[in-house]
C-alpha cells in the first residue's frame, strides 16, 4: 500500500509540473518575428563641439553678401543638426559638421557697404554713406588727383571690393 501512494504522489507531482509547464507556454507571450526589419543606426550624428567655428554669411537686399567667422556661441555646444536649425531660426544651415557651421540669411535691407569719396583736411576720405561717418582717411592729396580722378568724389561705390580696387587705382 506504501508502495501505491508513492506512486500516486509521483504521478501527481508529475502532472502537476506537466499542467503547469503547459500553462506557462499557453499563457506566457511568446516573442514574435516582426514583419518588417528595423535597421538601427548605431553611428551617432554629428555634434557642434567648443571648436566648432560658426560661418555666417548675410545677404543683404542691394547685392551685397558679408562673412563674418566667430566661435560657436555656448548654447549650440552638444546640439545636432536638427537641434541647430530649431535654436537658429531665421537662418539656413548650409554646412554642418564638427568643425564648421555654416549659416546664412537673406536679409531685406541695404548693407553697410555704400561709401563716398571725399576731400578731408586736403586728402582723399572714404566716408559711409549713410551718415555713420568717416571710414578711412588715405594718404593721398587731392591736388594729387588728375581731373578725372576728381571727378570720382562724391559718387557712391558699392560694396568693399570695388572700393579697395578703386583707391588701389587712385594711390597708385
Amino acid at each position: 500500500m506504501l508502495k501505491k501512494i508513492i506512486t500516486a504522489i509521483g504521478l501527481c507531482a508529475v502532472l502537476s509540473f506537466s499542467a503547469m509547464s503547459f500553462g506557462y507556454f499557453l499563457y506566457h507571450p511568446q516573442a514574435t518575428e516582426p514583419a518588417e526589419r528595423v535597421n538601427i543606426n548605431t553611428q551617432q550624428a554629428p555634434l557642434v563641439t567648443e571648436s566648432t567655428i560658426i560661418e555666417y554669411i548675410y545677404i543683404y537686399g542691394d547685392g551685397i553678401t558679408e562673412t563674418a567667422f566667430s566661435p560657436i556661441p555656448p548654447y549650440l555646444i552638444g546640439l545636432d543638426e536638427n537641434e541647430v536649425k530649431n535654436c537658429m531660426k531665421g537662418f539656413e544651415v548650409t554646412e554642418f559638421s564638427p568643425e564648421k557651421l555654416t549659416v546664412k540669411k537673406t536679409l531685406e535691407g541695404s548693407s553697410r557697404q555704400h561709401y563716398i569719396l571725399a576731400e578731408k583736411d586736403g586728402y582723399l576720405a572714404v566716408f559711409y554713406k549713410k551718415g555713420m561717418g568717416l571710414k578711412e582717411m588715405t594718404n593721398t592729396p587731392i591736388n594729387a588727383l588728375t581731373e578725372s580722378e576728381k571727378e570720382l568724389l562724391g559718387i557712391e561705390i558699392t560694396g568693399k571690393d570695388k572700393l579697395a580696387r578703386l583707391l588701389e587705382d587712385l594711390e597708385t
